[in-house]
């Protein structure tokens, strides 16, 4: 009878399946239900556990007379589950894949990324000479070789081919330009409760997602609410603002356009904007909206997001927005009904 055996190179392969699906599975779980608070600080490792995995029994010795180094199970006596790190990095470029967003760029300017040569090397040959490390070297040189002898009264240094230094480039990437996002909320007396709780998780993707592409030091982040007011709050408070009556948004977006032109270079940075509300909003209101979109933001901003959350009869602002932004590159107009439509909600924004 022929006894199946799986050799150390399959066993590293089934392994190594096993994470790739558990890992996938992670990802599927983070884009249905917009939950990423498992993720810690940007750019941090991730620890996934497992507990549907056998680790391997080790023994040592011959088993039949009990001799040798000990039987039993090896190092981590808790069988059955297991812990591996992975890499904020990792996990964002499978999200990434997953849901086919594209590599943030900025319109007319190319990527964000770009490439300078910085001298931080050196090398025996190239087109800049380094005087001082040169010098360095020639000494060090001279006196091994006796050259120099300050105790016998010679004073010379004998600079040879080999011990010119010469500066060499470095190829750097960097961020060609940084980025700021106004996460804008409606907190009039109708958002509350679920509403909130669906606004929370798209923003925490969203603030993932910038931080990845462009570096969590080139991103800043600010927060807008409105009723029939306008004003900025802190990221804590941004979902913690006490419910108020009646609601005008056009105020809130106007805010926001000032903001950006009054505050930041325009040439030179990243501007999205990210709105949530029930979308009940007077008729009049919403025209306004879609003037200062069209006039005051459309031209340099790089996104600008406007979500239904949990729409009712009433709602109406993204119906008349469509009127003019849609299948607009730049102005995104979407609804959340409920969790399940999160993932969609994401690629509206993004795609």
């Amino acid at each position: 009878m022929t006894e199946d055996k799986i050799s150390s190179s399959d066993s590293e392969g089934i392994f190594n399946d096993f994470i790739k699906e558990r890992l996938e599975d992670m990802v599927d779980n983070i884009i249905s239900e917009g939950d990423m608070s498992s993720f810690g600080g940007r750019e941090s490792e991730i620890i996934v556990e497992t507990d549907d995995i056998q680790p391997p029994r080790f023994t040592y010795g011959d088993e039949q007379d009990g001799q040798g180094g000990g039987g039993g199970e090896g190092p981590g006596r808790e069988a059955g589950r297991l812990s591996f790190a992975v890499s904020y990095e990792l996990i964002m470029q499978l999200i990434a894949e997953k849901l086919k967003l594209p590599s943030l760029l900025k319109e007319g300017q190319g990527k964000i990324k770009e490439v300078s040569y910085e001298f931080k090397t050196y090398g025996t040959a190239g087109i800049i000479l380094d005087k001082k490390r040169t010098f360095k070297r020639a000494l060090k040189t001279s006196i091994a070789t006796k050259v120099y002898d300050p105790a016998r009264g010679i004073y010379d240094i004998q600079l040879r081919r080999k011990d010119r230094r010469f500066k060499l480039p470095e190829r750097v990437e960097t961020p060609r330009y940084k980025a700021v996002v106004f996460y804008i909320g409606d907190i009039s007396y109708s958002t509350y409760g679920e509403r909130l709780k669906l606004e929370k998780r798209v923003v925490n993707f969203i603030q993932h997602w910038l931080d990845f592409n462009y570096g969590a030091d080139k991103v800043e982040h600010r927060f807008f609410v409105h009723d029939s007011e306008a004003y900025e709050v802190m990221a804590d408070q941004f979902f913690n603002v006490s419910n108020a009556g009646g609601t005008q948004a056009s105020m809130v977006f106007d805010m926001v356009s000032q903001v950006a032109r009054n505050e930041y270079e325009i040439n030179s940075t990243n501007f999205y904007a990210f709105y949530f509300g029930d979308g009940e909003v007077f008729h009049d209101d919403a025209e306004e909206i879609m003037r200062i979109l069209d006039e005051d933001m459309l031209p340099f901003f790089n996104r600008i997001g406007v979500t239904e959350v949990k729409p009712s009869g009433m709602s109406q602002l993204v119906s008349i927005l469509e009127e003019r932004f849609d299948n607009d590159e730049v102005v995104r107009l979407t609804q959340m009904r409920d969790s399940s439509k999160i993932k969609k909600v994401i690629c509206d924004l993004f795609r």
